[in-house]
C-alpha cells in the first residue's frame, strides 16, 4: 500500500501546465480553489464517519490527474482551433488574390472589346467609304460613257 501512495501523485501543477490557456484558466478561475487548503491528518476520520481523509486524499490526486488530461486535451483543441484558423487565413488569402487576378482579367478583357468594337466600327467606317467612292466612280464612268 505504501508503494501505491508514492505513485499516486498529481503529474504536474495547473499553472505550469495551462497556465498560457485562456480557456482553462477561465475554468480553473471558476470551478477550483486558487490556493491549496491546509493539509489534514491522514489518518483522521471525516466528521460523518464514514470517509477518511486518506480515500478523500486519493480520490482527489485521481481527479487532479483527471483534470490534468483534460487540460492537455483542451490545449491540443487550442492548438488544432489556431491553426485550422490559420489555414484559413491562408485560403481566404489565395481566394482574395484568384478573385483579384479574375476582375483584373476581365477588365483587361473588357477593354481589349472595346478597342476591338472600335476598330471593327472603324474599319466598316472605311468600306463603307470605299463603297462610296467606288459608286461614285461607276456613276462617273457611266457617265463619260454615255
Amino acid at each position: 500500500m505504501n508503494r501505491k501512495a508514492e505513485k499516486l501523485r498529481v503529474k504536474q501543477s495547473y499553472s505550469k501546465s495551462f497556465g498560457h490557456s485562456p480557456t482553462f484558466r477561465k475554468i480553473m478561475e471558476k470551478w477550483f480553489w486558487i490556493k491549496p487548503q491546509k493539509k489534514r491528518v491522514a489518518h483522521a476520520v471525516c466528521e460523518h464517519g464514514r470517509v477518511d481523509y486518506k480515500a478523500l486524499k486519493v480520490l482527489a490526486v485521481k481527479q487532479a490527474n483527471l483534470v490534468q488530461d483534460l487540460g492537455n486535451a483542451i490545449l491540443a483543441m487550442e492548438k488544432n482551433r489556431t491553426k485550422e484558423k490559420l489555414e484559413l487565413e491562408n485560403v481566404k488569402k489565395d481566394a482574395l488574390e484568384r478573385l483579384n487576378n479574375q476582375k483584373a482579367t476581365i477588365m483587361r478583357l473588357e477593354n481589349e472589346l472595346e478597342n476591338a468594337e472600335d476598330a471593327v466600327t472603324q474599319k466598316d467606317d472605311e468600306i463603307r467609304d470605299l463603297k462610296d467612292s467606288i459608286y461614285l466612280k461607276r456613276e462617273e464612268v457611266n457617265k463619260n460613257a454615255n
